[in-house]
């Protein structure tokens, strides 16, 4: 690991337009740098670099990040590498601390679970070559599938043993231990504590991840007896997450970034045979529903897909999910399909390169055209089923996140199917509205629980109200802690100066930062954030940044943005884009009124003393608003329940919160 300091250092170093100059050609305007994002087909300059932020932002795709997460995302780097990059760059010395006893097991367990299964995939092709079993019935197989052994050994296919704990004697004769094999995922212990091969007898096919390492195997047997399972797959282990992997990925990465597109198929063979054709840019999702993380693997290379569907219209229906998930990442989604009794595999073997990519060039269609042509098959002239179609298609429109895209799709299906376009757009509205609110309800609006037992609602209504009523008040807190670490994160080492310190020039109160002025006011009412994802930003925050007051304005700046650095670079995928959220957060420029212009005229480090108090004081309001739901909601149960001393209690509680909550609003007007 590279030591707290190290890091500090290179990022002290890291000047964010000379990391992204070398890969885009960059020019200044006012204070940023613009430029041509290259994370999407970028033909005016969309990109801006904030050299002062550390930041850049593209305004039409949407990436945003730091120079790290820009090496991270352009270079297909990791963390420590992109570290270690930069430290070169810069001429600094990387220094790594000593790893804790739990992360040095951690490391050494998954580094045995790579070398076993390195070991399985070696052990499994010298079966399938050298042995008499292996030979006959193994590559006898692959051959006869027009597999030639160049493309075996590339793929390292293999054949595993027909004896029920061959590969486990083997391994341990190695050294190998039996918990490490079991965890691998190639054996498994029975309830009698024996150990036994996961596969055995059949054709092997690695899986390997997209440095190349094997991370898991499929196994196919080629036995006729029905009641054996065709496939074994290797179960989730630590090596191997199957909604994250997609199978060929590390021999197609170069060329899927060279060609600018991705052919995306169902099987093993597929993959296999294309490549054996000479077209290499091609991964398989092994016959399993496409995710969101296998998406955004081949998005790291290409915006461009294609899916290459054999001719069964069933299959091709169960998939269309999937390709709606391809759209909302953003990328251009194409499909092909094959003459009837074809696949991929079989398609590859009997054309050439070039007859091949000349028929998928000829006959691959845009998805929404083909879904619209293919539903509509089915619906003739029946209006019901002709609507549900429309409203189908409208709804893969609506997930396709630019705007310019979208409108292209409206005005084509508006011919297609004699609409307006208005009402199109009006459905796609709708839709995107629906879609954002439920995507802010499962990340911001965590319900929060209450200390007292579960009462059933009286009546549905009742339930309905409550959870709406809870929706609204977890959303407006959601709000008020982003506003609240916003200015921790981006002011957190400011001074404060009120009005009374001005006056007495600053001699009445003890100088305060807005980190501790935060921290103070949020412990004396023993608050803690509810949101999870901010709870975790706020106590990363202050396990690990002093509160102490800067006298010199340079040591304060260069300490503040060390502080943002610190959060933004982070090793968490989800801190550090959750940061640049909050960090990045623009108004919407149609609601700014003439008083909010002439306020952002005013710098917002001068208005510090102000704003920062008003946004905690605004997070006690919603909290305090929340809890007089609650006891309302209580009092009502109560009253129907008949226990009138209960009720008292609760109204006289009720009464005090009231109270407070009246303090805080005319607090609130004053500031």
């Amino acid at each position: 690991m590279i030591d707290r300091a190290t890091v500090d250092k290179i990022l002290d170093a890291t000047q964010i337009v000379d990391v992204i100059g070398d890969f885009v050609s960059l020019r200044r305007r006012g204070a940023n740098y613009l430029g041509l994002c290259p994370f999407h087909q970028d033909k005016n300059p969309s990109m801006s670099v904030s050299p002062t932020k550390g930041i850049f932002k593209c305004f039409s795709c949407g990436k945003s990040g730091t120079a790290l997460s820009f090496l991270m995302e352009h270079e297909h780097l990791s963390y420590p590498d992109a570290l270690k990059y930069l430290a070169a760059k810069y001429g600094i010395e990387v220094q790594e601390e000593e790893e804790s006893p739990e992360q040095i097991a951690q490391r050494l367990k998954y580094e045995s679970l790579a070398i076993v299964s390195q070991y399985a995939g070696e052990y499994y092709q010298d079966y399938l070559f050298n042995s008499e079993h292996g030979k006959a019935i193994g590559l006898a197989y692959f051959k006869e599938r027009g597999f030639s052994e160049l493309t075996i050994k590339k793929f390292g296919l293999g054949f595993s043993p027909i004896g029920r704990s061959t590969f486990v004697d083997a391994a341990k004769a190695k050294s190998y231990k039996e918990d490490i094999i079991v965890d691998a995922g190639l054996a498994i212990r029975r309830d009698n504590g024996e150990v036994v091969d996961r596969f055995y007898d059949r054709v092997m096919f690695p899986i390997h991840n997209i440095s190349g390492k094997i991370i898991a195997f499929g196994g196919r047997t080629l036995r006729t007896d029905k009641s054996v399972a065709k496939y074994i797959n290797s179960p989730e282990t630590e090596l191997y997450n199957k909604s994250r992997s997609l199978y060929g990925i590390f021999f197609a990465k170069s060329a899927i970034s060279k060609e600018d597109k991705c052919y995306l198929v169902e099987g093993y063979t597929d993959v296999l045979s294309m490549h054996q054709a000479g077209i290499e840019n091609v991964v398989a999702s092994s016959g399993t529903a496409l995710t969101v993380e296998q998406i955004r693997l081949i998005k790291r290379f290409t915006n461009k897909i294609t899916i290459i569907y054999d001719g069964d219209e069933a299959g091709i229906k169960a998939s269309l999910r999937g390709i709606d998930l391809i759209l909302e990442q953003g990328m251009e989604v194409k499909v092909v399909l094959l003459p009837e009794n074809e696949d991929p595999d079989s398609f590859s073997k009997s054309r050439f390169k070039d007859q091949i990519l000349s028929y998928i060039e000829a006959n691959e269609k845009d998805f929404i055209s083909y879904k619209s042509d293919l539903l509509l098959k089915d619906s003739g002239r029946d209006p019901i089923r002709r609507a549900n179609v429309i409203n189908d298609v409208i709804a893969s429109i609506a997930v396709i996140p630019d705007a310019i895209v979208r409108n292209v799709y409206v005005e084509e299906i508006s011919q297609m199917f004699d609409l307006k376009s208005e009402s199109i757009f009006t459905k796609i509205s709708s839709l995107r509205d629906k879609r954002k609110n439920w995507n802010r309800v499962q990340e911001e609006y965590q319900p929060i629980e209450s200390p007292q037992e579960a009462v059933e609602p009286v009546n549905k209504n009742q339930n309905q109200q409550s959870a709406a009523n809870g929706l609204i008040t977890n959303g407006l807190l959601a709000v008020s802690e982003r506003e609240i670490l916003y200015y921790l994160l981006k002011f957190g080492l400011y001074t404060l100066i009120f009005e009374e310190d001005k006056l007495y020039n600053a001699q009445v109160q003890e100088k305060i930062t807005v980190a501790h002025y935060i921290k103070s006011e949020l412990d004396e009412d023993e608050l803690e954030f509810v949101n999870p994802i901010y709870k975790s930003i706020y106590d990363l925050y202050y396990s690990n940044t002093s509160l102490k007051v800067f006298d010199n304005e340079k040591e304060r700046d260069f300490a503040q943005q060390r502080v943002m650095r610190f959060f933004m670079d982070n090793n968490s995928p989800t801190i550090s884009q959750s940061v640049l959220k909050i960090l990045s957060a623009e108004e919407d420029e149609s609601a700014l009124t003439i008083d909010k212009y002439k306020d952002s005229l005013v710098p917002e480090e001068h208005k510090l003393s102000r704003s920062v108090p008003k946004s905690v004081l605004l997070y006690k309001l919603r909290i305090t608003e929340q809890h007089c739901m609650q006891l309302t909601k209580k009092l009502g149960e109560i009253r129907l329940e008949g226990n009138p001393q209960l009720q008292i209690t609760i109204l006289s509680q009720l009464q005090q919160l009231t109270k407070v909550k009246n303090a805080f609003s005319k607090e609130l007007s004053r500031l």
